[in-house]
Parts: C-alpha cells; sequence; structure tokens
C-alpha cells in the first residue's frame, strides 16, 4: 500500500478519511447495503398497503372493497419477511433475533446504554399482533363456511369457534374497523421510525433533514398503493370468473396521485432549503453542486416521478385500467430507486465532502438478497392458500357494510 492509499488520497475518489479504507472500494464502500435497501422498501409498502385496507375497512371507502382483503394479505406477507433482510445483514444469526426479546431501552448496570435500534422490536410485535388479528377477523366468516364444507382443523381453529351468521359478520365487521384504525397508526409508526432514524444521523449530510420522515412516509403510500394495483391487476386478469373493476382501479390511482404528489413536494422543499443553505459562505457550494452532478439515481427518479405525476394527473389514464397497472409497474421500480438513493447514496459521501466512495453488491448480500425474496415468496404462497381475495368476499362484505 502506498502512501497516499494510507491517507486516503486517490485521484478517482478525492480525498477520502483513512477510517473510509476500512471498506474496499471495489466491493463495498457503504455500511448499510442492499438488505438495508430492501427492508424500508417492504415497510413502506406494508404501511401503504395496510392503509389501503383501512380505508376500505375502517373508513368505509367502498371502492376499496375488491383489493382490502389483497392489500391486507400483501401488508401482513410483508410485515412477516421484512425483518428478516436488516437480521440478516447483522451476519450474526444466532443473536440476530435478540432485539426482539431483549430490547435495551431502559438502562441498567448490565447495559448502560440504550439501542435505538431495540424500538423496531417495540413497534414490531403490536403491529404484528394488530395484522394478523386483523387478517383473522376479516375472513373469519370464510373459514367458517370452509370449515364447514370440508372439516380441516386449519379452517376451523382461524374461524374462531363461530359461524357465519348475518349477527357473526356484523360484529366481525365492528372488530375489523377497529383494528384497521389501530393498525394503520402503527404501521405509520413502524415505518417512520427508521425515516426518524435516519434523519438524526448528523455524520451523513444527506440523512439530516426533518423532512425526510414526512418525504419517506408520503412515498409509502405512493408504493403501497402501486403494488396492490399491480398484484390486483395481475391476479383479476388471469383468474377465472375475475373481472378488473375500473372504479377499484381508478380509487387507486388516486391515492398513487396524492401519495407522490406530497412526495415530490416535500422533496423539492428540502432540495430548495438545503441549496440555500449552501449558499451561505463557507458552507461549500461547489461539493454541493458536484454532488447533485454526480447523482445519476436521483435524476433517475426525479424523472420517473414527474413522468408519473404528469400521466396520473390526466383524467383519462387514471380511467383507463390497463394505463393505471403500467403506471402502478412502473411506480415500484421508481421507489426501489428512490430506496437506493436514500439508504446507499448518503453512504457513498466521504466524510471529508471531497470524494465520493463505491459501492458493489458482494456475493454474500446476494445469497441472502436470495434467500429472503425466497422466504417472502414463500409466506406469500402460504397466505394466499389460506385466505381467498377473489370478488365473491369482496362483494359479500360490502352488502354487509351497506349502508353504514
Amino acid at each position: 500500500m502506498s502512501v497516499g492509499e494510507v491517507f486516503g488520497v486517490f485521484p478517482e475518489f478525492g480525498n477520502i478519511l483513512p477510517n473510509e479504507l476500512a471498506y474496499d472500494f471495489k466491493a463495498g464502500g457503504a455500511i448499510w447495503g442492499v438488505l438495508l435497501v430492501v427492508y424500508p422498501l417492504m415497510t413502506g409498502i406494508l404501511a401503504g398497503s395496510y392503509l389501503v385496507s383501512a380505508l376500505a375497512y375502517g373508513f368505509g371507502v367502498k371502492r376499496l372493497y375488491r383489493v382490502a382483503g389483497l392489500s391486507l394479505i400483501i401488508s401482513v406477507g410483508l410485515l412477516l419477511s421484512a425483518p428478516i433482510f436488516p437480521m440478516a445483514d447483522l451476519k450474526q444469526p444466532q443473536r440476530a433475533f435478540e432485539i426482539f426479546l431483549r430490547p435495551h431501552v431502559i438502562p441498567s448496570d448490565a447495559y448502560p446504554g440504550v439501542s435505538p435500534m431495540a424500538f423496531f422490536g417495540i413497534l414490531y410485535i403490536p403491529l404484528l399482533v394488530v395484522a394478523l388479528l386483523n387478517l383473522i377477523f376479516v375472513y373469519r366468516a370464510d373459514m367458517a363456511a370452509k370449515a364447514e364444507a370440508t372439516g380441516n382443523v386449519i379452517y376451523r381453529i382461524l374461524s374462531l369457534g363461530r359461524g357465519y351468521s348475518s349477527e357473526d359478520v356484523e360484529r366481525d365487521r365492528r372488530i375489523v374497523k377497529a383494528l384497521s384504525i389501530i393498525g394503520v397508526i402503527l404501521a405509520i409508526l413502524f415505518h417512520g421510525y427508521f425515516d426518524i432514524l435516519l434523519a438524526s444521523i448528523k455524520s451523513r449530510i444527506l440523512w439530516v433533514d426533518p423532512s425526510l420522515p414526512i418525504r419517506l412516509l408520503a412515498s409509502a403510500v405512493f408504493s403501497g398503493a402501486a403494488l396492490v394495483t399491480v398484484a390486483y391487476y395481475i391476479a383479476a386478469r388471469f383468474s377465472p370468473g375475475e373481472s378488473i373493476d375500473a372504479g377499484t382501479m381508478k380509487t387507486l390511482s388516486l391515492i398513487m396521485l396524492f401519495g407522490l404528489a406530497a412526495a415530490l413536494v416535500t422533496e423539492i422543499t428540502s432540495e430548495i432549503l438545503r441549496g440555500g443553505y449552501y449558499l451561505l459562505p463557507g458552507e461549500g457550494i461547489e461539493y454541493y453542486e458536484s454532488l447533485r452532478e454526480s447523482m445519476f439515481i436521483d435524476n433517475a427518479y426525479y424523472i420517473l416521478a414527474l413522468i408519473l405525476l404528469v400521466s396520473l394527473l390526466i383524467p383519462r389514464v387514471r380511467e383507463n385500467i390497463h394505463s393505471v397497472a403500467a403506471i402502478a409497474a412502473l411506480a415500484v421500480v421508481t421507489e426501489i430507486l428512490n430506496k437506493w438513493l436514500v439508504v446507499i447514496v448518503p453512504q457513498l459521501l466521504s466524510r471529508t465532502e471531497a470524494g465520493f466512495l463505491e459501492y458493489a453488491i458482494e456475493g454474500w448480500e446476494v445469497r441472502l438478497l436470495v434467500g429472503g425474496l425466497a422466504w417472502t415468496v414463500f409466506v406469500f404462497t402460504i397466505l394466499l392458500w389460506i385466505f381467498p381475495w377473489n370478488g365473491k368476499f369482496a362483494s359479500r362484505w360490502d352488502i354487509v357494510g351497506e349502508g353504514r
């Protein structure tokens, strides 16, 4: 290693602090890698899809009844899958689960410090309990009917030992309404806490932004509605006897529009304020300008987001189910770019503010990523095998809730 390498002087990267040499620039310059990109992506989508379900079951938006059950299944599936990725990133499988069992939130002699990461477990467990109860009570009457028809033990357990009379379904509806409202609040807190944690890390200049939690929550609404739209379009199109409801697709497009507009307004406002700060004497406007020019992913995100926003503003586009599905699919890709931009890019800036690191996904990350995604597919396979989502269920729930 040369003297220049020891002191972090690289012509292609600029001046880099020596302690940043702990990471191989050609294979992983970022501390949080792709696994930590997937985690906020999944938690954001689950919060947004839970909101779609809550709008139907909790606030009575009847145009969303057809996708409310599916959106709830998506939320629960992602809730069971998302923690796998940060736990895998810890590379301590024998101890990673202890964050849920032993959160160090109260100082003691044994553990004098407190862990902000432990609050993830505190927020995760109540949300998981509420979401599972919500899912069970939404489909409880269907489970009772299937248990009576087939005698299956699983369906009998999920029916909670009750029938499917109109009184039973009405009682379920009241319980689901309360659980939906509580659950969406917990989902927002669960996803929002990660955003608050990023915004409080002062060592990364692009994370120190009080508007970051608001922006990411808005993008969660946008991405959650987008994935629900794509899933509903595919499931209804390729399922026999099912049809795509135009009113449902239009309502989902409006949710995407409002979420995307809020995210972009917050993002642009933040950029204006940040740019104004760097215009102050001695705050390095040259560094800020070079930073903006170097971020291809940032520019790609803005371009895609503006294309989606303009498309969703056109009424005829929102009324075409195929156009809405295509926009939703592109929206999911846009949200992946957004999460990469939020998690990875701020870590690639040298703390000297005079150079850039590189990040390349390593082999162990690829293996863990594939394993985590395989687990996600397995979870959704089990959920969709047990719980129905089709139009017959949705229309029956709609009849029960009519006039309420």
